[in-house]
This record gives structure tokens, sequence and C-alpha cells, in this order.
């Protein structure tokens, strides 16, 4: 496998993601260091989620802002089994993830998988679908390829 032999050049790195134990305090450090605006927060009940290939079901508390021209994404593990379980159990906290916003998600998802990358999380909500590949080797944080559910005709899962 040639890693990335797509044209990921063709896409917008959107979002930053982060998941940390505590967002609240990571928000008011980032707040104070580089004077961005204030997070927001809320929380958030999966649906339709697979990890690993398996039905799963995860709480998290998520925080936004923005800082130049990328969504910053504050992650909190509340509970279940996920990515963000997997990545806070590895005794890691802080970036995980790339987030690129995409008009549709199925054609990617083919791609990547075509390419040979693991599929780790998916699933959606009622306003967005989301895919997570594993991309630790390459990038050293996996690739979240996220579709609003406006132009989604519903994530079809084929793997």
């Amino acid at each position: 496998m040639e890693p990335f032999n797509l044209n990921l050049g063709a896409y917008t790195i959107s979002q930053l993601g982060y998941v940390y134990n505590d967002i609240e305090k990571q928000a008011k450090l980032l707040e104070s260091l580089f004077r961005i605006q204030k997070f927001g927060f809320y929380e958030n009940q999966s649906q339709n989620y697979t990890y690993r290939g398996k039905s799963t079901k995860f709480h998290v508390k998520i925080g936004l802002s923005r800082i130049f021209n990328f969504q910053i994404e504050l992650i909190e593990l509340i509970e279940g089994n996920c990515i963000y379980k997997e990545f806070l159990d590895s005794d890691r906290e802080g970036l995980h993830h790339f987030g690129i916003f995409v008009d549709d998600i199925s054609s990617i998802r083919a791609k990547m998988l075509k390419e040979g990358y693991e599929i780790v999380h998916e699933g959606g909500t009622s306003l967005y679908n989301v895919v997570y590949f594993d991309t630790i080797k390459e990038l050293g944080m996996f690739l979240e390829f996220q579709e609003s559910v406006k132009k989604s005709k519903n994530l079809r899962r084929t793997s």
C-alpha cells in the first residue's frame, strides 16, 4: 500500500480535533493562550455508530471554537467504548484527528478502503455522518471525514 494514493490536496482540513479528560479546563487554557473566542459546549449521545466493526454507544462532551480558518473541537469522553476511549486508554491527550468536511462521504470512504485504510469509527446523527480512518502510522493521528446529513443519502456501510 502506497500511503495516500489519493489526491487529499483536493480537500481542506477544516477541523482540529483534540481529546482531553477535562475539556473545560483545556478550553480556558486555549482561550487564554491564543485569545480565541469562548468555546461553546454541548453533550452528545451516540446514534448508529460502529467502533472497530462492532456496534457501540458512547456519550461525549464537545467544545467548539475557531482559530484562523479551523474549527477547534475538544472532546471529553463521559462513557462508552469508542475511538476516544482508545486514545485516552493509551495515556494520550491532545491532537486526535484532522477533520475534513466532504460532500460525498461514500466516495471518500470507498477510496480510502480501496487504498487499504481501516475504518476505526463511523456513524451518524441527525446532523452529520462521520468516518474515521486509521492513519496513525502515516500522520500520527486519525483522519475524520464528515458530511452534513442535508447533503447525505445516509451513510452506507459496506465493510
